[in-house]
């Protein structure tokens, strides 16, 4: 916080707090504390070979959570009083409480502990719809998305899932943000159903984590010159997502869709590398290069690569695309599988014409005239569990 950062992530100690180990066999679906595994019983984990197995206990992890984090909240009091502050974010910026104390013959960090001039961000301007919170395209929330606010969409998504909750019916709450926008970290995390975004720009890390639905389209703009560019995404898109239909024109950073376990994505562009991690649900399509080791621990779900040998996406590419442990197989698309495809597709096609590119939907359109020998499937195979390379 003094050093400038704004949010704190504690995932690994909430994992600790409900029993992880930090064995790091994730991978194996053999969690001996029930957590990173489908096992559901002692009686199922012995079968398998587990040696020891302690079924996860909601209502406990639970309570373990909250006791963690009850005692973090009063321990950040204790230091945040003492450093005469009333808030933690009152510690945003202020290095100037920051003195190094070690290491001073090896590294100087001076630069480092120089003040940093901040201030918290204003909010959005939001207005009711229907009794539910929902977010306006006007100027000053364009500026916002612009500067890279984070979490936009999410404040809306959880106002909506209130009234559900509550019984009430909620409206739809649909935005369509300036040309050129770039959304911060977050973008429509734990979006549910009724939200729709569609920024032209691009999007950090984070975009649609733990989505519950909505759907999100994130597609190229024109820059200065006219010419469409960027449409991308950071890390860890879709993360976890279980129902929504996210759209991507663009490239994607590092470990895209991973955890998918229900929602389905469109990417249009190149993929960074560990895709598809620990999928267990839902559709994918990859327009371009998927990148390396994806599909490690992929357990359900299905995966649609385009096939383009004029690109060097031949067979023996994309099965080398592959993770070394990934028990998958990948082959050409057959009946069954050309409805989801198909859909997804003409999602996608639909928002580029939307956003007036004509040229580039009907290219698009035109792969589904050959889908087999335009596209590849990956599934998970029979065996799913015997993995041994891990990737974390």
């Amino acid at each position: 916080l003094c050093l400038g950062a704004d949010r704190i992530g504690f995932g690994t100690l909430a994992m600790v707090a409900i029993g992880c180990t930090i064995c790091r066999g994730c991978q194996l679906d053999t969690c001996h504390v029930g957590i990173a595994t489908q096992l559901g019983s002692v009686a199922e984990a012995t079968e398998r070979g587990v040696k020891r197995f302690e079924p996860r206990e909601f209502e406990h992890a639970v309570a373990n959570l909250a006791r963690f984090f009850a005692a973090l909240q009063i321990e950040l009091s204790r230091i945040a009083t003492a450093l005469g502050v009333r808030a933690t974010a009152d510690l945003v910026g202020r290095a100037d409480l920051l003195v190094q104390t070690r290491g001073t013959a090896l590294v100087d960090l001076t630069r480092l502990l120089e003040p940093v001039d901040w201030s918290p961000p204003g909010r959005r301007d939001v207005r009711i719809v229907a009794g539910v919170a929902a977010e306006t395209v006007t100027a000053d929330a364009e500026q916002a998305l612009a500067a890279g606010h984070r979490f936009v969409g999410t404040e809306t998504s959880g106002a909506i899932a209130r009234v559900r909750i509550a019984g009430a019916a909620a409206d739809p709450v649909a935005s369509t943000f300036r040309e050129g926008s770039v959304a911060g970290n977050g973008f429509a995390a734990y979006a549910t159903d009724g939200v729709a975004l569609t920024v032209r720009g691009g999007a950090q890390d984070g975009a649609a984590k733990t989505a519950l639905g909505g759907a999100v389209a994130i597609l190229k703009a024109r820059n200065a010159r006219g010419q469409l560019v960027d449409g991308a995404v950071g890390k860890c898109f879709a993360y976890g997502a279980q129902r929504g239909r996210f759209l991507v024109q663009g490239g994607a950073d590092a470990r895209a869709a991973i955890r998918l376990s229900g929602a389905e994505v469109v990417f249009g562009g190149d993929l960074r590398g560990f895709a598809f991690e620990y999928m267990t649900g839902g559709a994918a399509v990859v327009l371009g290069d998927p990148g390396r080791w994806i599909c490690s621990g992929m357990s359900g779900g299905v995966v649609y690569l385009r096939h383009d040998p004029a690109r060097g996406l031949d067979d023996a590419a994309l099965h080398d695309r592959l993770a070394k442990g990934a028990k998958v197989h990948l082959r050409a698309p057959r009946d069954e599988d050309l409805p989801a495809l198909g859909d997804l597709l003409a999602s996608y096609v639909d928002a580029l014409q939307d956003s007036g590119q004509a040229d580039a939907a009907t290219a698009v359109g035109a792969l589904l005239a050959d889908p087999a020998s335009n596209f590849r499937v990956v599934r998970p195979g029979a065996e799913i569990t015997d993995q041994t390379i891990s990737t974390e």
